[in-house]
């Protein structure tokens, strides 16, 4: 019989070490120099979005030491890493174009959501320092997605076409790396959607302001929907938000988004603030936002913010079916740990037999 990887699938920890030292705690692995040491026949899996606190909730030291550590894990085969929106929007923001300008802006808006990494590496420019020496290659080796056969993962967005184009590629090639950061070329567009996700126009005249106090007159969209041509924008929108209008969603949006099979491989993504009330799929989620008493045992799954019995219909089934096997090993949902609403950092556990 194969022996079963249990993956412990981590999302979006922004430099909260504090928040990311606990939940290793409560997932049983031990702290071994930088890292994390994992339960016998345990491997964690980062979802991208190591760095950048969000403002008000930074913690000195706290992405550098988040980084060592996953980067120690990974070097010792103990974690796989991928890239985030977060890492991908560093790079560039630290590499210039052939013209000498960098290849992105340093505005006020960028600044301040890159301030907190900044401030843990106050020689950023000099090239001995670590954060260009060994932090920026090794931000541009992290894959865009994993395809591990029993499931998938990704940051934003899980789609076919765009991870077509782009497979097998990495930052480290010159010419990729360039063409990537202007998302008016096709390269660039597949990681603005595999890593920031699909955003819908709304209708003209039509806007709101998103949970950062942001004026906004389009929508990031539930990608994993199938096209339906009578769902509204307020169905659509993710997460959910009551300010959306019911309007029948255009045609040519749907053309936008990729759908994901219902009976494809489970998917597992970060990125979005989810609020418990935001629906998901059987076999798509994201990072976990409800807290629950980390010593049970049974399947959990969040949906609308509860914990969801195996026997609910049309919502765990599928997860248990996809990861069943001769043992009847389960996924395990981990509490995950959260402040002043923003951010979640939580975990997913599940069985993978190894081929």
């Amino acid at each position: 019989m194969n022996d079963l990887i249990h993956y412990d699938i981590i999302a979006d920890i922004h430099g909260r070490f504090d928040k990311f030292t606990a939940l290793m705690d409560g997932l049983g692995y031990e702290k071994n120099g930088e890292g994390f040491v994992p339960p016998n026949g345990h491997r964690a899996l980062f979802l991208g979005d190591l760095i950048d606190p969000k403002p008000g909730h930074e913690q000195p030291g706290g992405v550098r030491s988040t980084l060592q550590a996953v980067k120690a894990m990974c070097d010792r085969g103990d974690a796989l890493c991928l890239m985030g929106n977060h890492e991908l929007n560093a790079i560039y923001y630290h590499s210039k174009g052939p013209d000498g300008k960098w290849l992105r802006h340093h505005g006020d808006k960028n600044v301040r959501m890159h301030e907190g990494t900044l401030n843990d590496f106050p020689d950023h420019r000099d090239p001995a320092d670590e954060w260009l020496s060994v932090w920026m290659p090794w931000m541009k080796r992290l894959p865009f997605f994993l395809d591990l056969g029993g499931f998938r993962a990704v940051h934003a967005t899980w789609d076919a076409k765009m991870i077509a184009r782009i497979d097998g590629r990495t930052l480290e090639d010159e010419e990729f790396f360039l063409a990537a950061s202007d998302k008016r070329n096709p390269e660039g567009e597949a990681l603005e959607i595999l890593l920031k996700g699909i955003e819908v126009d709304l209708p003209d005249g039509v806007g709101f302001t998103d949970h950062t106090g942001i004026s906004r007159s389009n929508i990031r969209a539930r990608w994993w929907e199938l096209p339906d041509s009578g769902i509204g924008y307020n169905g659509l929108v993710f997460p959910a938000n009551p300010s959306i209008p019911n309007d029948r969603v255009r045609a040519e949006s749907f053309e936008q988004i990729p759908g994901y099979p219902l009976d494809a491989p489970p998917v597992f993504f970060g990125h979005y603030f989810k609020p418990g009330d935001s629906p998901l799929r059987p076999n798509a989620t994201t990072s976990p936002a409800s807290i629950i008493p980390p010593q049970r045992t049974a399947l959990w799954f969040p949906i609308a913010g509860k914990v969801v019995p195996t026997s609910t219909p049309n919502t765990t089934l599928a997860m248990n079916d996809a990861f069943k096997n001769a043992e009847g090993a389960t996924p395990t949902f981990v509490p995950p740990f959260r402040y002043d609403q923003i951010l979640g950092i939580g975990a997913i556990r599940i069985p993978v037999p190894t081929l």
